[in-house]
């Protein structure tokens, strides 16, 4: 068993915290929720921390001021699960 969570803003995840009980079952559900979120057409998925792990998942940083009008924009979205 694997998992994430976070908090959902308008076109927002941000994700708090995975869980694995098995091997790369986070993992697993990591690309569950990216696919989720592509699908739902949000704006941003914030990881808060890249790190070696989720670098190799595809997570990259962006420059603050990009940040700050990606967060402006997806927070005034409507939700959608």
């Amino acid at each position: 068993m694997g998992g994430i969570y976070g908090v959902s803003i308008g076109g927002l995840f941000a994700g708090e915290s995975m869980f694995h009980t098995e091997t790369d079952a986070g993992k697993v559900a990591l690309a569950r929720l990216v696919e989720h979120l592509a699908a739902k057409d949000y704006e941003l998925f914030d990881l808060q921390i890249l790190n070696d792990h989720t670098a190799s998942l595809g997570a990259t940083e962006i420059p603050r001021n990009d940040y700050l009008q990606r967060l402006k924009k997806a927070i005034a979205r409507p939700v959608t699960f």
